[in-house]
């Protein structure tokens, strides 16, 4: 992979320059989404250190992104049947990380929340991915941490400008199109 000098410099930008945009793009994807083993070890150590299986942390980040969910969206949003999500949570209940609750307006309607230590296991994930970037940055320069905020401020706006599309966009009909007559 090419060393292209993150620093502020004009010999970055000229650097930058001569490669063109579509190889620019694919050594930043490159940079981007690379995950070593040694890093998937680390948020492993981390699933690990809490016990917590991946089905488990699916179900907490649904609940983090959506509220809590009546046991039939929780279902729908893992995408298995109702049965199976009813196991999911017991064992989850009985862990400690999600309680039952019988909805304020309809008795019958039973709600999935976090618990106070299910909610932790992302925080606990955060700090501990807060204090490798924080070694990471330093041993960054000034210049360097700069252009890096820089660009992932510029990164986040774009990502904000693309999801704000995907939501302003209709999705396409499903099926085949009907003949035009």
């Amino acid at each position: 992979m090419r060393n292209i000098d993150a620093g502020l410099s004009n010999e970055a930008g000229a650097e930058a320059a001569t490669i063109g945009r579509p190889a620019l793009e694919r050594e930043l994807l490159d940079e981007m989404t690379a995950w070593s083993p040694r890093d998937r070890g680390g948020v492993f150590k981390s699933w690990h250190r809490h016990a917590i299986s991946l089905v488990h942390l699916n179900v907490l980040t649904a609940l983090e992104a959506e509220g809590p969910l009546s046991m039939r969206r929780l279902a729908e949003a893992m995408d298995v049947s109702d049965a199976s999500a009813t196991g999911i949570v017991d064992r989850m209940e009985n862990r400690g990380l999600v309680e039952r609750r019988h909805g304020t307006g309809d008795r019958r309607t039973v709600l999935v929340h976090p618990t106070d230590a299910g909610r932790q296991i992302f925080g606990d994930m955060a700090a501990q991915r807060r204090g490798t970037l924080t070694k990471v940055l330093a041993e960054l320069s000034e210049e360097e941490m700069a252009a890096l905020l820089i660009g992932m401020r510029a990164i986040h706006a774009a990502r904000n400008r693309v999801m704000a599309g995907e939501a302003a966009t209709p999705a396409p009909p499903e099926g085949p199109a009907e003949p035009a007559g």
